[in-house]
């Protein structure tokens, strides 16, 4: 006679969860597989259609998943467990979290006091940053820290996506233009839209954010097919760098490498796998600097940095160098000496303060020399090298009035500042004169273009604060997770670009609810793990 066994009783709220996840799943999928190719009218309405995509895709998703989450909860209260529930939601905050919170607490207030406050809670007409979007992007970060489950399937679909973007920017920098993107429009309406995500710095940004995902799959690739599959994303993402004409891109594509640089010392393995992604960038971009050549009468007008990175034989030399380096590692050091990479951690924290050294030169020679108090041999007049008004295409300006506008504010405005997405309203208060001499009269200036200090002026001291505080501690969180699950360097790289893009951009309904996505799913992996235990770095 079989013996009795005792039923598993089901778990409270467990087809509610399930629901959720499914989901969640669902948006995250909308939103980096769908979103970045979406458009409607081409380019003359697409920050309109970029943002009615996002609005309604998450207004939907926001109240199914309230819904969701009131049978969740109500399953707990049915079952007498509330107190359990409300328990373990408290011990699992993590400190993202705590400052996500206080980043949405402040956004409310910093709503309700503004003097702009009809102004403020949808923002400024074509850009959307007001607080709707910034609820947007807490509550999207919550759910999907929660609720998304990590497959390594996702990455590869989220991926094709960027690749199709990229290469849209990279052919129609050819005038290419199979979509007909670029119909009916000028010169300088071309140089500054690309692919299908509008403006050059709105894809500059989405590029610096995912092109590390890209890389870290490549590192992390155990398989021959997947090795080829990531290395041919890694390519046309370096390929699309040198045709975006954003000079920012630059300043994140050095951090990312720099990030990734630190991160290979881990073996020997990774370090080859380091070298191999230099090596796919300097070639990547020699051969766009070939086909710009041979193609020029179609080129559309790049800045003088990417002609720099592509057609230069500074970057030849250093391809031709790295390559050589490579080889003498892979074939004769590593087999040969029984030399090891992670002997040289000393030398790669040196390389770090170095680099920091020089960060903190170049700083205080910008200042010196924008004050004329350096000898005149060692004086220069180069655009990047003196801090002016048209300092960064004219983000001197706006950095100048930005800071002032924030220093005449009163105690209130400096804590919470004028409202989401109300720089515009506070700036041509006090600076229209200035503003309107570079920009004109027909042109408004509606951010910082430094996510930062935008951040500063539109929330105050304790709005750049928590949202510092949301990506500092996420970064630092990937990194620690990272041990564990290896994928989370990407994020943490992705974070850390990020950061360096924006510091000469700005918040858009693009890459910023990506890269708050991002980090969800980074805190997910952290809580729950890979779905499968599937991937480790090479040789660790």
């Amino acid at each position: 006679m079989a013996k009795n066994r005792k039923k598993a009783s089901p778990e409270t709220g467990g087809a509610a969860k399930f629901t959720m996840i499914w989901l969640v799943n669902i948006y995250v999928f909308l939103m980096l597989a769908v979103y970045p190719l979406y458009y409607h009218d081409k380019y003359y309405d697409m920050s309109d259609a970029k943002w009615g995509f996002f609005k309604y895709v998450s207004l939907v998703f926001a109240i199914l998943a309230g819904l969701i989450f009131i049978w969740y909860v109500g399953s707990f209260i049915a079952d007498g467990k509330i107190k359990e529930f409300l328990k373990t939601a408290y011990e699992n905050l993590t400190l993202t979290d705590g400052f996500a919170l206080a980043y949405l607490a402040v956004c409310c207030i910093s709503t309700f006091i503004s003097p702009y406050r009809q102004y403020a809670i949808w923002g400024y007409e074509g850009w959307y940053m007001g607080l709707a979007a910034q609820v947007c992007f807490v509550l999207i970060y919550f759910l999907v820290s929660r609720y998304w489950r990590w497959d390594s399937t996702h990455l590869f679909i989220f991926l094709m996506t960027a690749f199709v973007v990229f290469f849209f920017g990279v052919i129609m920098r050819f005038r290419i233009d199979p979509m007909e993107m670029y119909g009916g429009l000028d010169e300088y309406n071309i140089q500054h839209f690309i692919s299908t995500l509008g403006q050059t710095t709105w894809y500059s940004s989405y590029m610096c954010i995912i092109c590390p995902l890209g890389l870290m799959a490549y590192m992390c690739a155990k398989k021959s097919w997947q090795r080829v599959a990531f290395g041919i994303f890694c390519v046309m993402s370096f390929m699309t760098v040198v045709t975006q004409n954003s000079d920012s891109a630059y300043v994140a594509i050095a951090g990312i490498f720099y990030m990734l640089f630190w991160i290979s010392f881990e073996s020997d393995e990774q370090f080859l796998r380091f070298m191999e992604c230099v090596i796919m960038a300097l070639g990547s971009f020699k051969l766009m600097g070939l086909f710009q050549m041979i193609w020029a009468d179609r080129m559309v007008s790049l800045d003088r940095l990417s002609i720099f990175m592509s057609q230069s034989g500074v970057t030849a030399v250093l391809f031709v160098l790295v390559t050589a380096l490579y080889l003498l590692m892979k074939l004769v050091v590593y087999k040969k000496t029984g030399f090891h990479i992670t002997s040289l951690k000393k030398v790669r924290t040196g390389l770090f303060m170095l680099a920091a050294l020089g960060t903190i030169f170049m700083v205080a020679y910008i200042c010196l020399n924008t004050t004329g108090k350096l000898p005149d041999k060692y004086l220069s007049e180069n655009n990047y090298l003196v801090f002016d008004d048209s300092w960064g295409n004219n983000r001197g300006v706006s950095w100048r009035c930005a800071l002032g506008a924030y220093l005449k504010g009163d105690i209130l405005r400096k804590f919470f500042g004028v409202g989401p997405d109300c720089f515009a309203r506070i700036i041509y208060t006090y600076y229209r004169a200035d503003m309107e001499q570079v920009f004109g009269k027909e042109t408004a200036q509606i951010c910082a273009h430094n996510e930062w200090l935008n951040s500063l002026v539109n929330l105050g001291l304790l709005g750049l604060v928590s949202y510092l505080g949301i990506f500092v501690s996420a970064f630092t969180s990937c990194i620690r997770g990272a041990k564990k699950y290896p994928y989370l360097y990407g994020t943490a790289i992705a974070i850390g670009a990020y950061f360096l893009h924006n510091f000469f951009c700005y918040q858009q309904i693009i890459c910023t609810p990506t890269i708050f996505i991002l980090m969800g799913m980074a805190q997910s992996v952290i809580r729950y793990g890979y779905a499968k235990e599937e991937t480790a770095p090479a040789g660790t």
